[in-house]
Formats: C-alpha cells, sequence, structure tokens
C-alpha cells in the first residue's frame, strides 16, 4: 500500500505532536533541519509510516540502515520506503523490497540530462512538448528503483533507461514491477517485486484520529 499526504496541510501544532512518535535518530536528525518546509516534509512522511504500522496493528520496530543509508526494520518481513516533496510526501508499506520517489516536476537543465538520462532518453525528451513532465517521470522511476536496490545513486542513472515506458502506468522491468501516479504537482513511481495498485490519502484528521485517540483511548 502506498500512503500519501500533502505536507502543507501540516501546521505546526500537528508536527509538534507527531515528531515524538518517530524513531528516536530519526527525530534528532529532523530537528536539525532549519528549513521548516523540509523539516515538515519530513515528519510528515515518517508520520504516515507510524499511522500504516498502526492501521495493521502494530507499533514502529527499531530501524537499521544499510552501507548506503536506506533505513529498514531490524526485524520482521515487512519492508518499507519513504520519499517526500514540497506537494507531497508518500510512505510505501510491503512484503518484499520497495522503493517509492515522488517530485515536483521542475525543468531540468542541460547537465542534468546529459548526466542522469540514457541515450534513448535523451532522444525520446529532444522530441517532446512537455520536457518538464517527461523529464520528472524519468527521475522518479530511476529513484524508486535506485532504492529498491538499495544501491542509491550509486547505481548509475544513466546506465538504465525507461525510454519503452515513457507513457506507461504500469510496467514489468529490471526483473521487478513499476506503478506511475500522476497527481495534479507531483509525479509518484514505486517499484516493488509485487505489483502495487493502490494508494492511501491520509489527512491530518486521519492521523489526529489512529495515532492519538486511540492512545487516548
Amino acid at each position: 500500500m502506498i500512503y500519501v499526504a500533502d505536507p502543507r496541510t501540516f501546521d505546526d501544532a500537528l508536527l509538534q505532536r507527531l515528531l515524538p512518535l518517530l524513531p528516536p535518530e530519526k527525530q534528532a536528525s529532523i530537528e536539525k533541519i532549519v528549513h521548516f518546509p523540509t523539516k515538515r516534509q519530513a515528519i510528515a512522511a515518517w508520520a504516515l509510516l507510524v499511522y500504516a504500522l498502526r492501521t495493521r496493528g502494530q507499533d514502529l520496530p527499531p530501524l537499521r540502515f544499510s552501507e548506503t543509508g536506506k533505513p529498514a526494520f531490524q526485524n520482521g518481513t515487512l519492508h518499507f520506503n519513504l520519499s517526500h516533496t514540497d506537494t507531497l510526501v508518500c510512505a510505501a508499506v510491503a512484503d518484499s523490497p520497495v522503493g517509492v520517489d515522488v517530485q515536483s516536476p521542475a525543468a531540468p537543465s542541460d547537465g542534468v540530462i546529459r548526466r542522469v538520462l540514457s541515450r534513448e532518453e535523451q532522444d525520446l525528451l529532444a522530441r517532446t512538448d512537455d520536457k518538464t513532465a517527461l523529464f520528472t517521470r524519468f527521475w522518479t522511476q530511476k529513484e524508486a528503483y535506485a532504492k529498491w536496490t538499495g544501491e542509491g545513486l550509486s547505481c548509475g542513472f544513466s546506465s538504465c533507461s525507461f525510454a519503452p515506458y515513457a507513457q506507461a502506468e504500469s510496467f514489468s522491468a529490471f526483473g521487478t514491477q513499476f506503478r506511475v501516479w500522476q497527481f495534479p504537482d507531483a509525479v509518484l513511481t514505486v517499484c516493488c517485486e509485487t505489483q502495487m495498485r493502490q494508494t492511501l490519502c491520509v489527512t491530518p484528521q486521519m492521523l489526529e484520529s489512529t495515532l492519538f485517540c486511540a492512545a487516548n483511548g
């Protein structure tokens, strides 16, 4: 399941209540973030994970981190991945490794295009009318795949081409499954061994009800 939320709907009072629910190591790192919108996004994304687990009747387990910094639960078979941007935050939870990325559309520079896209993707981008939309789509696909493998940017973004799937909503590639969602002001891609077809939009009211009312009851 993919849980999504608009971070702009989280006010400061709610963020202050949510922060203590996050893993201690994440609380410390988030507290150091100076840029408030980024801090808000990070809190909201982790809060979605806490919400997802609570709806399953689970508490947040201790975390471990890979050499590339990808977080995972220390025990159990449940996998997760988080991503956030200024207009959307998301948490993907699955029974197998998962990678998710969300991006707000942004026009790329020529240097970024050459560094990130394969030759086939560059050719396709040159022929399209909306270069920003297509680049953002490619970018989320590559980020989600890199997070699924756990290799991060070291995997070499230009070495994997998503040109054949430029307009596909769901497809199989590189030994795994992809699903792309186009939101009004963001693109989200999830990469998982099993196809993930559902998103759940979580509101601050839903978080309040599940994370605080249940605890108080």
